[in-house]
């Protein structure tokens, strides 16, 4: 199988000592955060809140529960809380003491490596490259016999492909005949329009073997301050709180994610946002020369380059030494040497990157 490495967008601080440029001159498309940052309703909360930190946080996450658990619509006995989604996967793995993963590649890297720190197996079936990367569902049946954990991305990371919920209950009713969990990671939910005709969040609790993982980090833009949170039948989520560090999710946090998931208006300013700029990047994309968009649904996009004579670590390099980051998909299972991947911004910020690319690939 592919090697696995703790590699990801949004290290600035290493790109920047890298590219000898300060921080504040460098535009990271690295990283899928919110280009819009938290909103406002955010800042001040955690402002007035300053004084909190002389204080223990609330190891259960009580007020965010409550309210996060009425955004999800489902019960909040279900949801425990997180310093960020990945610790949630680490958490999983250990408690379910999973031997064999099935996982569906190019996704997220932390899957597998979660499962190989706690030595277990990882099964991979590659998704259908010439097919948009399609979720390879017959493949994924057939395999569930040899597993005991199932990891499923939607929409998935880096290709932004969604499933839609039927083929999600399809596999749930399969795996469940195996006695197998499944894990659907749903970081990136927020960002899909119509979210409530995918989500397969309301069924939680009453599938006994489905497990949701949802992440405050990326919509509502406090990647620094880490926020994710997990959705299982009440038995799980019971030995997993019992398994978790003690004041795993810091008092600031926990102010940040009320005041966040409060400010709807903040939510549509992002969703119009996302929508007009990804549909700017992705045309302007197609206009590069070997340059093959793939139009997911979340705020990224994945882009073949292999046309334009360049390898994705060249391109970053270059993109990198002018002041532009981008996310080389090489450490992505399959994706080695041939694609990037490419955060939604703002229309200045996307208008800069395709000026580079231009200028990179004389389109």
């Amino acid at each position: 199988m592919h090697r696995l490495e703790h590699i990801h967008g949004g290290n600035i601080t290493n790109a920047s000592s890298k590219y000898g440029l300060p921080v504040e001159k460098m535009i990271d498309f690295s990283a899928n955060i919110n280009p819009l940052g938290p909103s406002r309703i955010v800042y001040s909360a955690l402002t007035n809140s300053l004084g909190l930190i002389s204080r223990y946080p609330d190891p259960d996450c009580s007020e965010l529960r409550t309210i996060l658990a009425d955004f999800l619509g489902i019960r909040q006995d279900l949801i425990l809380m997180g310093n960020g989604a990945a610790e949630l996967i680490y958490l999983l793995v250990r408690v379910t003491k999973c031997k064999k993963a099935l996982i569906p590649v190019p996704t997220f890297s932390e899957y597998g490596l979660a499962v190989l720190s706690q030595g277990g197996e990882v099964l991979e079936v590659s998704m259908d490259e010439n097919n948009g990367f399609s979720l390879p569902v017959g493949k994924i049946i057939s395999c569930l016999p040899e597993v005991d954990l199932l990891f499923i991305c939607n929409p998935n990371n880096p290709t932004g492909c969604l499933v839609d919920r039927t083929t999600i209950c399809y596999i749930l009713e399969e795996a469940s005949r195996h006695g197998v969990l499944v894990m659907v990671d749903e970081a990136f939910m927020d960002f899909v329009p119509q979210r409530s005709d995918f989500t397969v969040m309301p069924l939680v609790g009453r599938n006994p073997n489905l497990v949701v993982l949802y992440s405050m980090t990326k919509f509502f833009g406090i990647p620094g301050l880490r926020l994710g949170a997990v959705a299982a039948p009440g038995k799980l989520i019971k030995l997993m709180n019992y398994s978790k560090d003690p004041w795993n999710v810091n008092v600031l946090a926990q102010v940040a994610g009320v005041a966040g998931l409060r400010d709807l208006e903040h939510m549509e300013e992002t969703n119009r946002l996302i929508k007009d700029e990804k549909m700017f990047l992705f045309d302007g994309l197609e206009s590069q020369p070997g340059t093959k968009p793939l139009l997911g649904a979340a705020n990224f996009l994945l882009a073949d380059i292999s046309e334009t004579g360049l390898t994705s670590g060249e391109l970053t390099d270059i993109l990198g030494k002018r002041g532009i980051l981008v996310r080389d998909c090489t450490g992505f299972s399959g994706l080695e040497g041939r694609y990037i991947r490419l955060a939604v911004k703002t229309r200045a910020e996307n208008e800069l990157l395709l000026s580079c690319l231009k200028a990179v690939l004389g389109g």
